[in-house]
């Protein structure tokens, strides 16, 4: 006696198994190319790191002691130099580094802290005597090879604090615009209402910039604004809002799952490309992207210079600012340790 009907179920069972087997093959093809489209844009990002310049005169490494982790097997804990430039778009010149963070990144403890540098801070930078702080970066790119800046820069800060610098990263203005339109923009929390009448243009005019306060939205060049603004304050405000703005796009990172997800960290990191360098390995990068993947933005800690660490003036320079006595020590241990630490 025939049997028709299991022969028909079988092919439609079988159809349907062939159907799901090519989604996956489908899913997963899309998914190892999310892979290779991150990896590459990252590897972009890279310079060969330029040799670090010698100092004779350099500060001693502050002896600093070892925490022993709190999730074993986590990524070791790195120091990162993070540089804003201000080269303009169509820019050719070599642009000094106005924001300078130094960022302390301990996946084991799940903590990251960041301390702000003034740009008009009087170091000493390798091979070129005493300076402000954002001449390093600048003299780098011009008189050494590809990633001197970063190189110079990295020397110098490790120099001035007494700490070992792991890797560092320079984003210009329209990297750092570039990601926050990519992530579709953050939000800022603006503690007072600003009012700049002599922002600086792309055009080296000046404009008028206002803030209101309260949480608001900003696209890139809009957040760009507000971690330039400076005038109706000081520096050293400048850079509690360039934190204030990291710390938004991490929020943004999170909120979105652009570190959870390949198809996201593709969009977020091509936004990068041509505007962000790091002397970084991709495998690193990686590495500590998806340890950090869970972290609350609200959890970083953030310190910055006050103007009352400082003193203004050295010779006929009445900008450039010197650290008082034990100032920067104590920022280190804030910076490894945290108000409780060691």
């Amino acid at each position: 006696m025939a049997r028709p009907a299991r022969p028909v179920r079988s092919f439609s069972w079988t159809l349907v198994g062939l159907g799901t087997l090519l989604v996956v093959a489908l899913l997963s093809i899309g998914a190892v190319a999310q892979v290779f489209e991150v990896r590459r844009n990252l590897a972009a990002l890279q310079i060969t790191p330029a040799p670090a310049p010698a100092d004779p005169a350099s500060a001693p490494l502050l002896l600093l002691p070892t925490l022993a982790p709190t999730r074993p097997g986590a990524p070791a804990p790195v120091t990162v130099l993070l540089l804003g430039a201000d080269r303009r778009p169509g820019e050719e010149v070599t642009p000094r580094s106005d924001a300078v963070l130094v960022a302390r990144i301990d996946p084991a403890r799940e903590r990251v802290a960041l301390l702000s540098l003034p740009r008009d801070l009087w170091v000493a930078i390798p091979g070129h005597g005493n300076n402000r702080l954002n001449a390093a970066y600048l003299w780098g790119e011009r008189d050494g090879p590809r990633g001197g800046g970063l190189a110079l820069a990295r020397a110098t800060v490790s120099n001035a604090l007494g700490i070992a610098i792991d890797y560092a990263i320079v984003a210009d203005f329209r990297g750092f615009a570039g990601i926050i339109d990519a992530l579709g923009g953050i939000s800022v929390d603006v503690p007072r209402p600003l009012v700049d009448h002599q922002f600086p243009t792309a055009d080296y005019r000046v404009t008028t910039v206002r803030f209101a306060a309260g949480r608001q939205r900003m696209d890139g060049m809009t957040a760009l604004s507000y971690a330039r603004i400076r005038h109706p304050d000081s520096d050293f405000e400048r850079g509690l809002r360039q934190q204030a703005v990291l710390i938004a796009i991490a929020e943004r990172l999170r909120e979105r799952g652009d570190l959870s997800t390949w198809f996201a960290a593709r969009r977020a990191s091509a936004a990068l490309v041509g505007y962000v360098h790091t002397d970084m390995p991709v495998e690193r990068m990686l590495e500590l992207a998806w340890a950090l993947r869970n972290l609350d933005p609200a959890r970083v800690e953030r310190y910055a210079f006050t103007e009352a660490d400082v003193r203004f003036g050295v010779d006929n320079d009445r900008v450039a600012q010197v650290p008082r006595p034990g100032v920067i020590e104590r920022y280190v241990r804030l910076l490894f340790y945290g108000p409780g630490g060691r």
